[in-house]
């Protein structure tokens, strides 16, 4: 903080003065006695120079006081909350203006990073207890594999690798869905290719429980991330699967409209409750088929929905409890999908 540093930001002020100072000195040679007032002008302009020069010492240093804590924390990476200038000064206002903003920013970056490391250890704990569940019945598989008709066991085992295999990619899915820009690729996709894609995935659950699954017209193109998307599918035909009863039925059709393609999967299980359709999608919420079945963590809607909303796809819910459950897949097209790219 030189004095040469504080001339530099007076530059125009000091030009001025001079400039003032040149002036009203030709008026006076021009309009007296030059003979007479040559020395009175020269008092003159040494009084000038001399309180000019003074007011400018003073202020050099009140202005090195103000801001020398503040450039010092600045310069040395301390905190700089405590020195930050009080005065009423435009610039100084501008500062603390700047700072608080800043501290807002960070404020905000902190609780987004603390929200997402909650929810992934929330979930985590969760997982860890619903994986316990397809582990053991693989133990005592084996251990009953001596003693058992060897298809049925195969068949058993089968199914709880399957979920074994669903939850594992359930939690590498959460653990990407706060960062999913990094991995994201828009692409034109067939809806048909998707839904098969989840079905196969979850063919097992099909098999165990005898499910009838019926297909639509799926022949459709959408603009979408493959991955994610295929993702959303799982999540929700595995529920679907889980939640309807044995020998029940699924029915997922598609149709056009104008601004979208929207993808329904329908069963007939046991449907939602009036009171928790709203909640569905909650971050930890079971509800009341959760309790019932105890292989819920209430974690996949809700990263369902997290991710759908990020990648501009909608979903919604419709329900009536012993009767059935749809979920409403609306995938944008194009005029809407611009606005993915631009969050």
């Amino acid at each position: 903080m030189s004095f040469f540093k504080y001339l530099k930001d007076l530059f125009w002020t000091i030009i001025c003065f001079l400039m003032v100072t040149l002036i009203i000195n030709l008026i006076l040679i021009t309009s007296t006695n030059l003979n007479k007032s040559l020395n009175d002008i020269l008092y003159m302009n040494m009084l000038l120079f001399s309180i000019s020069f003074t007011f400018l010492i003073v202020g050099y240093v009140k202005w090195r006081n103000i801001y020398k804590d503040f450039r010092s924390a600045l310069y040395n990476k301390e905190k700089i909350d405590g020195f930050v200038p009080s005065g009423e000064k435009l610039e100084q206002k501008l500062i603390r203006k700047v700072v608080d903003l800043k501290n807002k920013e960070k404020l905000k970056e902190t609780e987004q990073l603390k929200e997402n490391l909650d929810e992934l250890n929330d979930y985590i704990t969760k997982w860890v207890h619903e994986i316990k569940i397809p582990l053991s019945v693989c133990e005592l598989i084996a251990d009953k594999i001596e003693q058992e008709d060897m298809y049925n066991i195969s068949e058993q085992l089968r199914q709880e690798l399957e979920r074994t295999n669903f939850l594992v990619n359930q939690v590498l899915y959460t653990s990407r869905s706060s960062s999913y820009s990094e991995d994201f690729i828009v692409e034109e996709v067939n809806i048909d290719s998707l839904v098969k894609g989840a079905i196969k995935t979850n063919t097992n659950l099909f098999i165990s429980k005898r499910i009838e699954l019926e297909i639509g017209d799926l022949d459709f193109e959408v603009l979408t991330d493959r991955k994610w998307a295929s993702y959303i599918l799982e999540q929700i035909i595995n529920n679907a699967c889980k939640y309807v009863s044995i020998g029940g039925n699924i029915n997922i059709f598609a149709k056009e409209d104008d601004e979208s393609v929207i993808l329904s999967i329908r069963d007939n299980g046991m449907g939602i409750a009036k009171k928790d359709i709203n909640r569905i999608f909650d971050r930890g919420f079971t509800g009341a088929n959760g309790r019932k079945t105890s292989k819920s963590t209430g974690m996949g809607l809700y990263i369902c929905k997290k991710i759908a909303s990020k990648i501009n796809i909608g979903i919604k819910v419709n329900s009536q409890v012993s009767q059935y459950t749809e979920f409403i897949i609306i995938f944008y097209k194009l005029s809407d999908y611009f606005n993915v790219t631009k969050m």
